[in-house]
């Protein structure tokens, strides 16, 4: 606070001083003139009691000594200037500007002795540390670390953070395709799903028409097997009368004796194969026939 007080004063020392320095001795005389006499009324008491303030660091006074008001207006006439009055004034007016030039003087020094203070202080404080300055020095430097050390893992967090959201876009990017892959999968099966059906249900209605067919195949072989069989149950028939008659007339031949001896023989084996084939008739069921469809000899 003195410091900045001394520092403070020396700016206002600076003004007032430049101030004052472009004041004249005509002004000044004038000045001085204007003042009222103190103690025994001399003006060489009244200027000293004012450098006397000057000295002791009262810069109101010195503005005010030194200042002239842009509006006074000098006039020569106003004034008389008694012939041993300029040397006295002259007289001060040098004292004032060397009392003005050791306080220049002396302000540089202070600038001085204040810096090499401060200085001095710093390296005594620098000096005489203490252990708890040096404790809390350290923990200091340990909390800079930390903090260090967790911006650190924040940027590595942040990174991992920007990696994963990365890879998360990219994975709700392949989901998307993923879905819009399946979605025409769904689609095509659908689609094969019902062509499936319509040739399923084209390949039914053939299987039924050719069920039809054989049907209709069977029933026709059936009814040619029963036109065969009355056939040839009316052949048999036939062939069983002529051979009964063929035997009746052997008999006859026999009996009255007029036919040759060959043709008899011939006869009687015509007879016996007509017999023959009477038996083998006998054996065969025609109820057994049946039509076998394509379908079950694959079966």
């Amino acid at each position: 606070r003195r410091r900045q007080t001394l520092l403070c004063r020396n700016s206002h020392f600076q003004q007032s001083q430049s101030k004052g320095l472009k004041v004249s001795a005509r002004k000044l005389a004038s000045r001085l003139q204007k003042l009222p006499p103190t103690g025994d009324g001399s003006l060489a008491e009244h200027f000293s009691y004012q450098m006397e303030s000057i000295t002791k660091w009262d810069l109101g006074s010195l503005k005010r000594h030194y200042s002239v008001e842009p509006y006074e207006n000098f006039q020569q006439d106003e004034y008389l200037v008694d012939g041993s009055l300029v040397p006295r004034l002259q007289a001060e007016l040098w004292k004032a500007q060397s009392r003005i030039k050791e306080l220049e003087t002396e302000k540089f020094g202070s600038k001085e002795i204040v810096r090499c203070i401060i200085s001095n202080q710093r390296k005594r404080r620098e000096e005489n540390t203490d252990p708890l300055v040096d404790y809390l020095k350290d923990k200091l430097r340990k909390e800079r670390d930390e903090r260090k050390r967790a911006n650190a893992e924040n940027s590595r967090l942040k990174q991992k953070m920007l990696d994963m959201e990365s890879s998360v876009n990219r994975l709700r990017r392949e989901r998307d395709t993923m879905e819009k892959v399946c979605e025409e999968l769904v689609t095509r099966v659908d689609e094969l799903k019902a062509q499936t059906r319509r040739v399923w249900d084209e390949t039914e209605e053939e299987r039924q028409m050719l069920h039809m067919a054989d049907m209709w195949r069977e029933e026709r072989v059936r009814v040619k097997l029963v036109d065969a069989k009355l056939a040839m149950q009316e052949k048999y028939e036939e062939m069983k009368w002529f051979a009964d008659e063929l035997d009746k007339c052997l008999e006859m031949a026999r009996e009255v004796g007029g036919i040759e001896e060959m043709r008899l023989i011939r006869g009687e084996g015509l007879i016996k194969t007509a017999r023959s084939m009477e038996v083998a008739a006998n054996k065969i069921d025609f109820e057994r026939f049946q039509f076998v469809s394509d379908e079950d000899n694959y079966v």
